[in-house]
């Protein structure tokens, strides 16, 4: 029942929505005299599996500036990372059924290898949310790659100003938005489909190949569990404070911005909110064959 109110909120959501094989948009008209791009990215993806195409590189040298959500330092890993963990004296056994915790500690231990001992001292004091990502993090058995750091790293070698939307604190702010009670349910969710989710992400890896873009976005929204509260909060208030910084990037700057897909799709997503602001989105073709 759950997942057909979130299939339901979001085809709501994705009226109007961008749904070219695209993961890259041209920003023009409204007076523009400069060239920039925008490019949707995944948090991370399997190292075997990254894939950026070669026109992304490109466009990104020609430009003068790159933006991305956050600052990528060790203040904001470490921002990042409080925020992901319960204050001291909680932790999730104290969030959770004794049932449904054991049978996170099993599934642990099936999948990860993690023994409960090991559980205790390294996810126990992981919030439920993060810790859900982390799992599919870790069900693909290999290194993986961040998209952020991976295109801040060309930009610092072609020597280009980088910037970041927002100060880390504002997302991990926005984070706390999303109620510990739907937090639990959230990654009650994860432990009952773990094998369906598990193949889920590795179709939402081969749909950013594809560049499909509202595929991914509903995969993304999947952690949340339809909650219009935390998607107001963490997605949409967000956009609206990006969007006039995004303006005078784009005015002033040949840029090339990097976004979570999740921020670009939707009625209250990036592309739509510049659209109406009067510029042209035209997407790049990718290069996936």
């Amino acid at each position: 029942m759950k997942r057909a109110y979130l299939v339901a909120f979001l085809l709501v959501l994705a009226i109007g929505s961008y749904a070219q094989h695209s993961l890259i948009w041209k920003v023009s008209g409204n007076g523009l005299t400069k060239t920039s791009y925008i490019m949707g990215t995944l948090k991370f993806i399997g190292e075997k599996e990254y894939y950026l195409q070669p026109n992304a590189i490109t466009l990104l040298k020609q430009s003068d500036l790159f933006a991305i959500e956050d600052q990528v330092d060790h203040h904001a890993q470490h921002e990042m990372n409080t925020a992901a963990h319960f204050p001291k004296g909680q932790s999730l056994s104290k969030v959770m059924t004794p049932e449904d915790y054991k049978k996170l500690q099993d599934l642990f231990e099936k999948e990860f290898g993690v023994n409960a001992k090991t559980f205790e001292k390294n996810y126990a004091h992981i919030k439920p949310l993060p810790l859900s990502i982390i799992m599919t993090r870790l069900s693909l058995g290999e290194k993986v790659r961040f998209y952020d750091i991976e295109l801040l790293k060309i930009a610092k070698e072609n020597n280009l100003d980088a910037f970041s939307l927002e100060a880390i604190e504002r997302e991990a702010q926005a984070l706390t938005s999303f109620s510990m009670e739907d937090q639990v349910k959230a990654l009650q969710h994860t432990m009952n489909n773990f094998e369906g989710q598990k193949q889920e992400f590795t179709k939402v890896m081969a749909d950013y190949r594809a560049g499909n873009l509202e595929e991914i976005f509903e995969y993304t929204m999947h952690p949340i569990e339809n909650n219009p509260a935390f998607i107001n909060e963490f997605y949409v208030k967000r956009n609206l404070e990006w969007l006039p910084k995004l303006e005078r990037m784009v005015k002033e700057n040949n840029a090339f911005i990097c976004l979570g897909i999740s921020h670009l799709e939707g009625n209250h997503g990036v592309l739509k909110l510049l659209e109406a602001k009067g510029y042209t989105l035209t997407p790049v073709t990718t290069d996936a064959k």
